[in-house]
């Protein structure tokens, strides 16, 4: 009983120091779950926006700023390949004053064949945004 113990402990104590990641689907999950965890409702768009930064989440999410620090959660119908590994971001607008969830769409910059439309924006807080960015992040216990 004593071997059992000591060898699940061990175990237990070896697991807690390997590093883990999440998916992308993963992260999907845990990312649509947040939307519900936090009651976040969506905007049909967003008026006077200017684009100043994004953030990378998966390939169905992504965090774009605007100016003066606003952040937006960004859902997009269906997967937009590699979008997740993109360095740059265009947003293809229909409008010069807005972005607009349906109409307008997000691409990786100078990939306009590759436009993925914009199925959800939800405004969020800058608290909000760091626990979006850490999800699925890798992490390493101490040991």
């Amino acid at each position: 009983m004593k071997n059992i113990f000591t060898i699940a402990l061990i175990s237990v104590f070896t697991m807690g120091c390997t590093s883990t990641t999440m998916s992308l689907s993963e992260k999907d999950i845990e990312y649509g779950q947040f939307v519900i965890n936090e009651n976040l409702s969506s905007e049909d768009s967003v008026q006077g926006f200017k684009f100043s930064g994004w953030k990378s989440l998966s390939d169905n999410y992504l965090i774009i700023t605007a100016v003066h620090d606003k952040d937006y959660l960004i859902q997009t119908n269906g997967t937009c390949i590699d979008l997740n590994n993109s360095h740059d971001i265009q947003i293809n607008r229909t409008s010069s004053l807005a972005i607009y969830k349906q109409s307008d769409s997000i691409s990786r910059a100078g990939n306009f064949a590759g436009k993925c439309n914009i199925k959800s924006i939800y405004p969020i807080s800058n608290e909000q945004t760091d626990e979006l960015v850490s999800i699925g992040k890798t992490f390493k216990s101490e040991s």
